[in-house]
C-alpha cells in the first residue's frame, strides 16, 4: 500500500513531466515501453529535416546534433520510434573508474531530462590487440547499462563497431562483451577502404564493398560467436568523390598516396558528399553515365572536375545495391538495418524520386515489430 509521503513524491514527478513536456499528450514524454522487434536506425546529423523522414521505415533515430527540436520527440514517440544520443568517451580515461562514473551519470541525465530513449556509443579510438583497455571500454558500456536501465526503464544502449573486425582500422575491441553489454552492435559497414596495403590497389573503390561486408559479418558471427540477432548492418547513404591521378582504358582510377593508420594509402583521397549531392552529379555532370562493378557491387561514374581540370570517379550505393545489402540482413536473420546518414537525401520541395527511391528500399528488409 502507498504511504501518503509516496503518493506526495508520485504527484511530484506527474506535475514535473507536465510542466516540462513539450507534448500535448505528456504520455509521449515517457521512454518507449518496446517488447523485441527488429530495428531500423538512422544518424540524423541536422535538425532541419525531420518531419519529412519516412516513420513507416524507423524505430530508432540517433540524435548526433547538440540539440533537437522538442517536437520531433512528440512525432517519433507517437510513432514508436525511439531518440537515442549519440556518445564518445576519451580512450586515455577509459581506466578512470571515477571519470567513467561522471560519464555515465552525465549520459543518464541528459537522457532522463530530454524524455529520450538511450544511448548510442560511437567510440571509434585505436585499441591495440590484448589489451586491459578493450576491456575497460566494455565495462564503461557495461555500467552505462546498468544504471540506465534502472532510471530509464525500457532504454536502449547500442554501440558502433567497424565493419570487418577483428580489428578494424587498428579497433580491437571486445566485440563479444560489448555485444553481451548493450543491446545491439551497429556494424559500419562502410569506409571499408580506409586502409589499403597494397600500392598497387591504390585506385577509387566501393566504400562498402559486398564481399567485404559479408565477411565483416562472418566474422562477427563466427569469431567472436555474437548471434545475429545482436547486430544491425549500417550502410552508407553518402558517396566518395575522387580525383583520378591516372585512368586507364579499363576506367581504373588511381589516387593520391595518403596514409591512414599505418596503411600506405586510404579512402582519404577522397572527399565525402551527401547522396543527394552525387545524384545531381550523375545526372548533370557524368561523362560515362551510372555504372556497376560487377566485383564490388558498388555504383560508380566519372565526371571532370571544372575546378582542378582533373577527371574525377564518384563510388557509392544506390537503392540497387542496397537491396542487395538488405536482403543480406534478411539471410543472416539479423536484428535489423540502419544507415549513415539520413540527411543525406533531399528533402527539398524540389526534391527527386531519388529520395522516396531511396527509403522505399528500405522495405526489403523483412521489418516487423
Amino acid at each position: 500500500m502507498l504511504n501518503f509521503r509516496t503518493i506526495l513524491v508520485f504527484v511530484a514527478a506527474i506535475s514535473f513531466v507536465a510542466s516540462e513536456c513539450p507534448c500535448p499528450d505528456i504520455s509521449l514524454c515517457q521512454p518507449l515501453q518496446i517488447g523485441s522487434r527488429h530495428e531500423k536506425v538512422a544518424f540524423m546529423t541536422a535538425d532541419s529535416n525531420w518531419r519529412y523522414y519516412d516513420y513507416s521505415q524507423l524505430t530508432t533515430i540517433v540524435i548526433c546534433t547538440d540539440d533537437f527540436d522538442p517536437q520531433l520527440l512528440c512525432l517519433a514517440h507517437s510513432r514508436n520510434v525511439r531518440l537515442v544520443w549519440i556518445a564518445n568517451y576519451d580512450v586515455k580515461q577509459l581506466g578512470n573508474a571515477t571519470a567513467r562514473t561522471l560519464w555515465v551519470n552525465s549520459q543518464v541525465d541528459k537522457v532522463k531530462k530530454s524524455f529520450t530513449d538511450g544511448v548510442n556509443l560511437d567510440m571509434e579510438d585505436e585499441i591495440a590487440n590484448g589489451t586491459i583497455t578493450a576491456l575497460q571500454y566494455t565495462q564503461l558500456v557495461q555500467e552505462l547499462s546498468n544504471l540506465i536501465r534502472i532510471e530509464v526503464p525500457g532504454s536502449m544502449i547500442s554501440v558502433d563497431v567497424g565493419g570487418t573486425a577483428p580489428c578494424d582500422d587498428g579497433r580491437c575491441y571486445d566485440y563479444t562483451g560489448l555485444a553481451d553489454a548493450s543491446d545491439f552492435l551497429f556494424v559500419m559497414a562502410y569506409d571499408l577502404r580506409s586502409q589499403i596495403y597494397d600500392l598497387n590497389d591504390c585506385i577509387a573503390s566501393a566504400n562498402s564493398p559486398i564481399a567485404r561486408v559479408e565477411g565483416g559479418l562472418t566474422n562477427y558471427t563466427d569469431i567472436f560467436h555474437i548471434a545475429p540477432s545482436k547486430l544491425v548492418l549500417g550502410v552508407p547513404w553518402y558517396c566518395y568523390d575522387y580525383k583520378c591521378l591516372t585512368l586507364d582504358a579499363n576506367m581504373t582510377c588511381t589516387i593520391e598516396h595518403i596514409p591512414y593508420r599505418g596503411a600506405p594509402c586510404s579512402d582519404a583521397a577522397g572527399v565525402q558528399h551527401d547522396y543527394k549531392y552525387c545524384r545531381e552529379l550523375l545526372r548533370v555532370n557524368s561523362t560515362t553515365g551510372r555504372l556497376i562493378d560487377n566485383r564490388t557491387g558498388g555504383v560508380f561514374f566519372n565526371y571532370k572536375n571544372q575546378g582542378d581540370g582533373y577527371t574525377h570517379q564518384i563510388w557509392m550505393d544506390d537503392p540497387e545495391t542496397l537491396v542487395i545489402k538488405y536482403d543480406l540482413a534478411n539471410t543472416r536473420h539479423l536484428l535489423g538495418i540502419g544507415m549513415w546518414q539520413v540527411d543525406a537525401l533531399d528533402y527539398s520541395p524540389n526534391a527527386t524520386q531519388d529520395t522516396i527511391a531511396m527509403w522505399n528500399a528500405m522495405e526489403r528488409f523483412h521489418f516487423r515489430n
